[in-house]
């Protein structure tokens, strides 16, 4: 009887492991712009893992990886890569100190939603800026890390968590706060919860201390002491 019920659910799960989706092929861009430090870098409308990492060249680099997955036939994966290419990622001088990087996905397109919600899309981000620049991030879902940028930090998430990863030796003024979820910081500072499920962080530094402030609404919040990649 074990192996007549063995064969069975064998029979029964062959034809679904013969159409289990493979990773389409990614695809990947990479911009350079030439951009000085002290400016402010906004990203807006980024979904997916956003990493944002100081280093210390006059430019910002950003490469995008987008990836779905479908199954592996050549029209299916084309279609893929069609839907990929569809999703622009773009950026625009607004000024000699200011750069804005924008994510738009297909107006009036059941992609834009998908994009967003189906965890068999992904986004992936990697932006190198000029250590001393000022951030300001608006994703919608997703995690964000930020790594070695001294600058004043202004993010948001609306589903997903926020890492900061700031130089120890920096002064910070912090304004930290999840409404559903928890917040953690190296740093000194005080903690308040209200209603059991939002929590703030906040601390008030000295001049000329940068300002972070962050905002999740459904996720968490971690503050860590780093050292500095500075020479």
């Amino acid at each position: 009887m074990n192996r007549r019920v063995a064969a069975i659910a064998i029979a029964i799960c062959l034809p679904l492991a013969a159409r289990v989706p493979k990773p389409g092929m990614p695809v990947v861009t990479t911009e350079r712009v030439e951009f000085a430090p002290g400016g402010t870098i906004q990203v807006n409308g980024s979904a997916g893992e956003l990493n944002v990492e100081g280093w210390d060249r006059a430019e910002v680099e950003i490469t995008v990886t987008r990836s779905t997955y479908r199954a592996d036939t050549p029209q299916e994966q084309d279609l893929a890569k069609r839907q990929l290419d569809a999703i622009k990622v773009t950026t625009e001088r607004k000024s000699p100190a200011e750069l804005v990087i924008h994510t738009a996905f297909p107006a009036r397109s059941f992609w834009a939603r998908v994009a967003h919600c189906r965890p068999d899309v992904q986004m992936d981000y990697r932006i190198r800026v000029p250590r001393d620049s000022k951030l300001v991030v608006r994703h919608s879902t997703g995690d964000v890390v930020v790594y070695d940028v001294a600058g004043d930090i202004d993010a948001s998430v609306r589903t997903g968590d926020i890492l900061m990863q700031l130089p120890a030796a920096g002064q910070y003024s912090f304004d930290a706060q999840c409404r559903f979820g928890g917040v953690y910081s190296d740093f000194a500072g005080n903690y308040h919860r209200a209603y059991l499920v939002s929590e703030r962080f906040a601390e008030s530094g000295q001049a000329p201390a940068k300002r972070v402030y962050l905002r999740v609404g459904t996720g968490s919040i971690k503050i860590q002491k780093v050292a500095s990649a500075t020479p």
